[in-house]
């Protein structure tokens, strides 16, 4: 959406510079070099961003056909992986990269604003869409039915998860041996989702299947406990 109010803009301030131009031409004593101006700045400025501050727009789009054939390439690759570090109990950690900002890796800039383009994350489980992985471990309270992260008087206390769903589509591809930084896999995607990888955030239950396998059974959206837990805050004010 962003990608074409941008185009738009842009698309629109040089059409206006053309009928300015065309107007100034034909009556050159006319009033028209501020007009002239203002549109050129905005012009300009609205390239720069769409260049240099909007992702590169390189991500392929999948027919039906090619998006199962994508799917079914790495949805086995993850399985193992989360398979083999589950029986050996091994780290599940797992470094997330930016494809846009690829050699923004190993540096950090800590002053920029937003998402970094590369971190860590646990890597845990798949789901029919793609891959799951943890973000963080917190605290979850229930209030009267309702999951919030306010603790106040509840007695329902509940460590969750913090988990990230990635869609398959949305990964360009994995190392799984990792490089001389760090050993562990690297997965490389398209940041597709306003500027970060997960279709969805949600908070999951460890849930212990016995005989080494984890299932991360989904309690409640991100989104939900933010919203209940800004209703349940007003409530108690």
């Amino acid at each position: 959406m962003r990608d074409k109010v941008v185009l738009f803009i842009e698309a629109t301030t040089f059409l206006l510079l053309l009928v300015i131009g065309i107007a100034w031409a034909m009556q050159p004593s006319g009033d028209f070099e501020p007009y002239f101006v203002v549109f050129s700045l905005v012009f300009v400025a609205t390239e720069i961003f769409r260049r240099y501050f909007m992702p590169s727009g390189s991500k392929h789009k999948f027919t039906p056909a090619e998006l199962v054939q994508h799917r079914e390439k790495l949805r086995p690759i993850f399985e193992k992986e989360i398979f083999r570090c589950r029986h050996e109990k091994l780290r599940k950690d797992a470094i997330i990269r930016h494809v846009d900002r690829v050699d923004s890796y190993p540096n950090t800039d800590e002053s920029k604003s937003g998402i970094s383009p590369w971190f860590k994350v646990a890597l845990v489980d798949t789901y029919h869409k793609g891959i799951m992985v943890i973000l963080s471990a917190e605290r979850l309270y229930i209030h009267d039915g309702k999951y919030t992260n306010k603790k106040s008087n509840s007695t329902e206390e509940i460590r969750a998860y913090l988990v990230g769903k990635i869609p398959y589509e949305d990964i360009e591809a994995v190392n799984i041996d990792g490089d001389e930084y760090y050993y562990f896999p690297h997965i490389y995607c398209h940041f597709s989702h306003n500027n970060e990888p997960y279709e969805e955030l949600v908070y999951c239950q460890e849930v212990d299947m016995n005989n080494g396998h984890v299932h991360y059974s989904e309690l409640v959206s991100f989104a939900d406990v933010q919203k209940q837990s800004k209703e349940f805050a007003e409530k108690i004010d």
